[in-house]
């Protein structure tokens, strides 16, 4: 089975370094393992795009929204199965409001 191809937003990449920042000022190593955390999370896409529950907060035509949690974070993306593609859309804080996920 070919695996599909992963693609960060830069909207998700600021979110990392949000993220990191953060984090960094309390403790640059607890900082690096939390963004090592979810990056290693978001790797078992390229072989299971699918394996995200759905986003029903988030709708958009023609597209279907997945998340994976690790830890306190939501990786959302969206998947486009007939070009084998999955686009990281945002990396979300679950300790956020979720209202924020519809604008």
């Amino acid at each position: 089975m070919k695996k599909a191809q992963v693609i960060w937003s830069d909207e998700a990449l600021n979110d990392l370094e949000v993220i990191y920042d953060f984090l960094a000022d309390k403790s640059q190593p607890a900082a690096q393992r939390i963004v090592e955390s979810i990056l290693s999370r978001s790797h078992q896409l390229a072989s299971f795009p699918k394996s995200g529950a759905k986003q029903e907060m988030m709708k958009a035509a023609g597209k279907e929204y997945r998340y994976l949690v690790e830890g306190n974070y939501k990786v959302i993306y969206s998947y486009q199965p007939e070009k084998s593609v999955i686009h990281v859309e945002v990396i979300f804080d679950t300790r956020h409001d979720p209202e924020k996920l519809r604008a």
